[in-house]
């Protein structure tokens, strides 16, 4: 144990102290793709890097002024810069939106069901909904000098390159001091660079008929990224590292792009796997946030691999069962048919306002002995997905 736990040390000090917030396409993403690959180069093991361009964005700060002071706001990620007057105008429904012309001294301030949920971008190459095409389509065609989207949710309403707009998220409390004003002022900074990553992975073993068990190596630009997803990364690497026995045909994959609005690194790894070749997928995402035990999930899994796993969870201290979750990378298999597992933290969903994509998530809400224990875990949970799945 000790062995494992000096490796999840200096592999998370690397991560998240040496090289910090790490979004696609960014050099700090660059250097932690060479770290990681570096591991696992000297473990023994193929790898192979999958190369993607991409968009990345730098944080900038920002203000509101309006007749009642001034006030600092973030900008949502890949808005555009901006230093404008506007009027302002509260809009609450997607038909209202729709209703509105033109008006390139307006300020829109998106309520109710408008900010009710993050908008996916136009680029997310997995699911589109609807009601977010007509909403993208709405905001484009306005133009507006800025948007200001009040909601309380963790994530920013927006967070898309291609809609070019100057955006912020406040919180709701606000909405009665914005709605007293007529005008006010938005300076928004940051910036949008092109540039290039890949995702790592590393084979032991024939491609045919192996198991995939992946983390994301990325992180927001705004959040050194120490439970979301450091942790994981480290765990894949120390297991790399110490396996003592045949694992079997195995693929360990880091995705680079989970956090990311075009999932660069995962469609790079799909246009260059056959998933006919895959016959299931572990997937370790937030694991090891301290006072919390460890949760597992099951999503596509067959009756036989569903029973093994509920027998490994009532024998293992620490650990409880969740209801199936999607969203993170075990989701690219399940939606495919291909049986998955699910690794993170317990409740972890409850946790996520106050510290995912924050710079809160250091590594001081990590607890290496959780982080040991589900890397000494692994390759039992292997087996069970070995002899227990489709194959």
């Amino acid at each position: 144990m000790t062995l494992v736990r000096d490796r999840l040390a200096r592999h998370l000090e690397v991560l998240v102290e040496d090289v910090g917030a790490r979004p696609p396409g960014s050099p700090a993403n660059r250097r932690a793709t060479s770290y990681v690959a570096g591991v696992l180069g000297d473990c023994g093991l193929s790898v192979v890097e999958h190369p993607f361009a991409t968009r990345w964005w730098e944080p900038g700060d920002g203000s509101l002024a309006t007749s009642q002071g001034v006030l600092g706001v973030r900008p949502d990620p890949y808005a555009a810069t901006c230093d404008v007057r506007g009027r302002l105008e509260r809009v609450e429904r997607l038909d209202e939106l729709e209703e509105l012309a033109p008006d390139p001294a307006r300020i829109l301030v998106l309520d109710g069901e408008l900010a009710s949920e993050q908008i996916l971008p136009a680029a997310f190459p997995f699911l589109d909904v609807p009601h977010h095409a007509r909403t993208r389509a709405a905001l484009r065609r306005l133009r507006p000098a800025g948007v200001i989207a009040l909601s309380d949710d963790w994530q920013p309403v927006l967070e898309d390159p291609d809609l070019g707009l100057s955006s912020t998220t406040l919180p709701t409390v606000h909405r009665d001091a914005l709605t007293r004003v007529g005008w006010a002022h938005l300076r928004l900074g940051g910036a949008v660079h092109d540039g290039r990553g890949s995702t790592v992975a590393a084979r032991h073993g024939p491609a045919a008929d192996r198991a995939v068990v992946s983390a994301h190596l990325d992180s927001k630009a705004t959040t050194p990224g120490a439970f979301d997803n450091a942790a994981g990364v480290a765990v894949l690497l120390a297991l790399a590292e110490t396996w003592d026995e045949d694992p079997g045909p195995v693929e360990l994959v880091l995705f680079n792009g989970e956090d990311h609005f075009d999932a660069c690194g995962e469609v790079a790894w799909l246009h260059a796997t056959e998933l006919a070749e895959v016959h299931a997928a572990i997937n370790v995402d937030g694991v090891g946030l301290s006072g919390r035990g460890t949760s597992l999930a099951t999503l596509a899994c067959p009756s036989g691999l569903e029973q093994a796993v509920a027998d490994w969870l009532a024998g293992r201290a620490g650990w409880v069962r969740a209801e199936p979750w999607l969203e993170s990378d075990h989701a690219l298999f399940a939606m495919r048919g291909i049986p998955a597992l699910a690794i993170t933290s317990e409740d972890v969903h409850q946790l996520l306002g106050g510290l995912a994509h924050t710079p809160a998530d250091t590594l001081d809400v990590l607890d290496l002995d959780v982080l040991t224990e589900v890397v000494l875990a692994l390759p039992s949970l292997l087996a069970l997905v070995r002899t227990s799945g489709p194959h």
